[in-house]
């Protein structure tokens, strides 16, 4: 995440998202108190579903500042007092990142995608198909790695529809390639790789938002963020999302649309 000099302050109002039940479920809150290690917060209207959190549950912060988003990751501590129902304490976020307004939160994670250029911001090319795996994911969009090089892959401003794998399933949507980038000489960690003896193979960076997607599809996406912060904060290595070989058939086998 983007470290910034943005704090939440009392009164900021913010949205909560967290995970009950397998289901996304999200609260309008307001800071009420700033402690060194929590945040105290309390709902806008009384939510019996708030009474199912439990220490150590994640939850995703979006604040907003001047029209742009300020989103941060955290973890429910306790409910305050009886009030179980509306005043709530979490972990004090240290990190955030600073998006455009309706934007959402991305993590690092590596899921397999299948994409299919549907319109080309230059002429020639609809049609082309290819694949990759992504450095991070969001439910607006996502980076991916593709193994080709800049002059074969896609171009900013083409139009997709995507595959993405999360978990044991996967998803479709309508996105828009918004950035392209050589990565040949960079590592895992994005870093610059150090020359070497032998040209390396090709790759590039893609990153892209989506233009269409269900609400189904987001709170997907969002579960499966929430499940690698758990695996994180456990100690546990989260597992790549990948196409089991029936779903991989059944997914070839559909025209593109």
């Amino acid at each position: 995440m983007i470290q910034t000099a943005e704090k939440p302050s009392v009164h900021d109002q913010t949205l909560v998202e967290a995970e009950i039940d397998g289901s996304v479920v999200r609260f309008r809150a307001v800071v009420v108190n700033l402690m060194p290690a929590a945040l105290w917060l309390g709902l806008v209207k009384k939510d019996p579903q708030l009474e199912q959190l439990r220490p150590g549950d994640p939850v995703v912060l979006t604040f907003s500042r001047n029209g742009v988003g300020m989103v941060a990751e955290s973890s429910f501590i306790s409910h305050l007092n009886a009030a179980e129902s509306r005043l709530f304490a979490i972990e004090f976020p240290r990190d955030y990142r600073l998006i455009q307004r309706r934007s959402y939160l991305r993590m690092d994670a590596e899921c397999q995608v299948q994409f299919l250029v549907t319109s080309q911001s230059e002429a020639g090319g609809a049609g082309i198909e290819g694949e990759g795996v992504t450095r991070n994911i969001g439910a607006g969009g996502i980076q991916l790695l593709v193994e080709s090089s800049l002059d074969e892959t896609v171009r900013l401003g083409d139009s997709l529809e995507v595959r993405l794998a999360v978990g044991q399933g996967a998803i479709l949507a309508e996105a828009q390639v918004v950035r392209v980038e050589d990565a040949t000489d960079l590592g895992p960690d994005l870093r610059l790789l150090p020359p070497a003896s032998k040209p390396r193979r090709p790759r590039c960076l893609v990153a892209v938002k989506f233009t269409h997607i269900s609400e189904g599809a987001q709170d997907r996406i969002i579960r499966h963020i929430f499940a690698l912060q758990r695996a994180r904060r456990a100690g546990h290595k989260p597992v790549p999302s990948t196409w089991d070989g029936r779903e991989r058939r059944r997914e070839n086998r559909r025209a593109w649309r």
